[in-house]
């Protein structure tokens, strides 16, 4: 579920920008943290890094019993995440004001679509995916430093998104939750 949510937005704002521009090809290229340095010389564009990934506690009781055959069983209710994602540019003097023009494009594909549904995406229902949201993460200067100094890359012009509440379980059962027991005396 993670993986087909990066790849929807990764699709999905390289197709926006696309069409805002005369850029051909993909603008916004997925970063690997370690690799940071070495591929912003190569990479030109938007990169696209995952910083983090949080669990958020839904409910105060994480279980519920299932029916199983005869009788019941306790399963997990499926876990949330929220997905940290942080857009960057070059911070190259030759292709600065390309780069920020291009992280402008992302800010309006995002104040555009901050919400994703089988009615505005319908691959989500293919994939087993409800819903998430996306909003952008405000920061202080002394927050966005903190920042890329965890990341070991120097600092560039940039924009973290929080995407939220994407629900992992077992949903290979299509299990119902039960929400009483009735007595098995007949």
């Amino acid at each position: 579920m993670l993986h087909h949510c990066t790849s929807i937005i990764l699709s999905e704002a390289n197709q926006y920008i696309q069409s805002k521009t005369n850029v051909k090809g993909p603008v916004i290229s997925l970063a690997i943290l370690a690799n940071s340095q070495i591929e912003s010389k190569s990479l030109k564009g938007i990169m696209m890094r995952l910083v983090d990934i949080t669990s958020v506690e839904l409910c105060s009781n994480p279980t519920q019993y299932v029916p199983q055959g005869d009788g019941f069983i306790l399963r997990k209710t499926p876990e949330a995440f929220n997905l940290y994602f942080l857009f960057s540019v070059d911070y190259k003097p030759s292709e600065l004001l390309k780069n920020l023009e291009l992280l402008a494009y992302i800010a309006a594909f995002f104040q555009n679509k901050s919400h994703f549904d089988s009615c505005n995406t319908p691959i989500l229902q293919e994939i087993g995916v409800e819903s998430f949201s996306v909003e952008l993460v405000k920061m202080t200067a002394s927050e966005k430093a903190m920042l890329w100094e965890s990341l070991h890359a120097p600092y560039s012009p940039s924009l973290l998104y929080k995407v939220g509440l994407i629900f992992i379980g077992d949903t290979t059962m299509g299990l119902k939750v039960v929400s009483t027991f009735s007595s098995r005396e007949r």
